[in-house]
């Protein structure tokens, strides 16, 4: 590959992006293959990730929605300072966009931090968490039911989602095949119906095992 070309794509992209990908010492091929690994990584994420975020807010709309007796259940509810700032912030984007404030806006802006904090032990005395517990996720077994379960889980979907919205490297997770599982188990968990068209839209398992070589050819061959 040319140098010259690969030094356009590490000084656009910065040299610091590219710093994790060699630091094994690896060459500037192995380093571009991958980049170009990760990224189709992410994108293969993408599907599942969609599926369990629009899935997990709206389960918890609609029964906290049901528990209060009130749709705008955010102003109503014990919520601690920080989860009421947050709804104030999404009210503020909303306006400073010159929308309308709205539910269903407040509802899509909200941060996904912001709808697993809801499951977390600082709402363990709750009784709005009780019930999201009993109603939101009738397909999760008893025993991974605990509060503290669920905080890790959906803990460790937040932070996989947020590297895989901001372009981070995720290549080097030991678990990510393990990760992307339970991120189907939560789907189930919520709906059946969502479960399946995951199942339908999800390339992750093959572009996982195929791995790194597809792209160390590709870049073999373009820029060799």
């Amino acid at each position: 590959m040319e140098l010259s070309f690969y030094s356009k794509i590490e000084n656009i992209f910065t040299k610091s992006r590219f710093s994790v990908y060699r630091a094994d010492n690896a060459d500037e091929k192995t380093a571009l293959a991958r980049y170009l690994y990760n990224i189709e990584l992410c994108k293969s994420l993408y599907s599942v990730l969609n599926i369990f975020e629009i899935a997990f807010r709206n389960v918890l709309d609609t029964a906290l929605f049901t528990y209060t007796g009130n749709q705008n259940w955010y102003d109503v509810l014990p919520l601690d300072t920080g989860t009421k700032a947050k709804v104030s912030e999404a009210k503020n984007k909303i306006a400073k966009k010159g929308k309308t404030v709205t539910h269903d806006r407040i509802i899509a802006e909200l941060t996904l931090g912001f709808w697993t904090s809801l499951i977390t032990t600082k709402y363990s005395q709750a009784a709005f968490q009780s019930y999201l517990l009993k109603n939101c996720f009738k397909r999760c077994p008893s025993n991974k039911k605990s509060i503290k379960n669920m905080q890790n889980t959906f803990d460790k979907i937040r932070i996989l989602r947020n590297r895989v919205s901001h372009y981070e490297r995720i290549i080097h997770w030991k678990d990510l095949q393990a990760q992307h599982e339970q991120i189907l188990q939560c789907i189930y968990w919520i709906d059946e119906a969502a479960y399946k068209l995951a199942l339908e839209t999800d390339l992750f398992d093959y572009i996982y095992a195929a791995g790194i070589n597809p792209f160390k050819t590709l870049v073999s061959k373009k820029w060799n």
